[in-house]
């Protein structure tokens, strides 16, 4: 993001001028979006460098990831991991407790039991709210879509303070940081219904604007009206990633933009903050959530590239050793698959409580069977895959 500055660093490094002259620019390339912020001006934004390129990248990772042919089975396996794990990150965001690992034994069981625990709730709650908006690709947005989604998300939560279920809210909101200061306060109630029909109708129209900025204004501007007494983060997340679903960008089910907001909080509470600070500029926020989308997209790539080079082995295996090797080697082969670093006398004997001639007539086997080579001599001696080296 460093060619779109905030007004506050450009105020420090330059002069008030100096950003002047940044924002009569940034209006005159500005593009109108259909939707009105809580004061009744259009939000808006440009198109730096930065995010056509953001935009360039997403597309082209798109393309290669549609034009693989990978197995059914990893491809579930890969989704089913990914919906539990943005389950978890995007209820971590909004102060669920529970670690990662435990949520995960949870998460792997298929009942719908009540927890008594608030934390493990929200995750499970999650989930189902992930599995809820998978099967409304093929339907509109609606309002009564939003408020399944809602009464999903904060089921069997909030007994010692009871909110609106499945609803609008029907009074005021804020949104407070750590020290408990106000840093955000919602429109009027009065005004929720009005800019939720908005929203709605504009989430339906055709669009002029791509989609991958369409998704991420879908939501910015969630929260930014805030219409439910709790859960508008975790909603505006699941909806963002339906409205993708919708515009055929099925990539989004092997991703976990949660996982990169979590550990990115603060820049991600200060993209959107940005919008209001800069006069509804949405532009932070775009380039802030195409940035999460686009290091997502490089982190499936390598579980993808893990995969292909699996099967690679196998085939190798099926092909020319399988028969011969035994329990140890394969099993010597799989660590080396699964590590950059090279196997050496000391781990395979560890990792298969043998002795060390064992592990040397192992080796021995498999640079025959032209499986593996050495590297280095004497004490730096280690073997790698024949192909890792080539």
């Amino acid at each position: 993001m460093e060619d779109y500055f905030e007004k506050q660093k450009i105020l420090a490094k330059y002069s008030p001028e100096k950003w002047r002259e940044v924002e009569e620019d940034r209006l005159r390339k500005a593009n109108r979006l259909d939707l009105l912020d809580k004061k009744g001006k259009p939000f808006w934004f440009v198109l730096p460098p930065t995010l056509l390129a953001l935009i360039s990248e997403i597309e082209r990772n798109r393309g290669f990831l549609a034009s693989l042919k990978l197995p059914k089975k990893f491809l579930d396996r890969l989704a089913s991991e990914t919906e539990k794990k943005e389950a978890y990150y995007s209820s971590h965001i909004e102060g669920a407790v529970t670690s990662l690992e435990v949520a995960l034994l949870h998460l792997n069981k298929p009942s719908r039991e009540d927890y008594g625990d608030e934390s493990l709730q929200m995750i499970v709650n999650n989930r189902d709210a992930l599995e809820y908006i998978r099967g409304q690709s093929a339907n509109p947005f609606s309002h009564e879509m939003i408020c399944e989604l809602h009464k999903i998300l904060v089921r069997n939560t909030h007994k010692k303070r009871p909110i609106t279920v499945g609803g609008y809210r029907k009074g005021p909101i804020y949104v407070v940081d750590g020290q408990g200061q106000v840093v955000y306060e919602g429109p009027p109630a009065s005004e929720v219904m009005r800019m939720m029909d908005s929203y709605v109708q504009w989430m339906n129209d055709t669009f002029e604007n791509h989609p991958l900025i369409k998704a991420a204004f879908v939501h910015l501007y969630f929260v930014h009206v805030h219409p439910f007494d709790d859960g508008n983060g975790r909603s505006a997340r699941a909806l963002s990633n339906l409205y993708l679903m919708k515009q055929g960008y099925q990539f989004i089910n092997f991703l976990v933009p949660s996982d990169y907001f979590d550990h990115h909080r603060g820049e991600y509470y200060r993209a959107i903050q940005n919008a209001e600070a800069h006069d509804s500029d949405a532009t932070f926020f775009i380039l802030y959530y195409l940035t999460a989308l686009a290091e997502q997209l490089k982190n499936v790539q390598i579980e993808i590239a893990k995969e292909t080079k699996v099967r690679d082995i196998r085939d190798v295996l099926s092909q020319k050793a399988q028969a011969q090797l035994d329990k140890k080697q394969i099993k010597a082969l799989q660590w080396m698959l699964e590590h950059p670093e090279k196997m050496t006398t000391r781990k395979y004997c560890k990792l298969n409580q043998c002795s060390d001639e064992t592990a040397r007539k192992d080796f021995n086997r498999l640079l025959e069977a032209g499986l593996i080579q050495k590297i280095g001599d004497g004490r730096t001696t280690g073997y790698v895959l024949k192909d890792r080296l080539d």
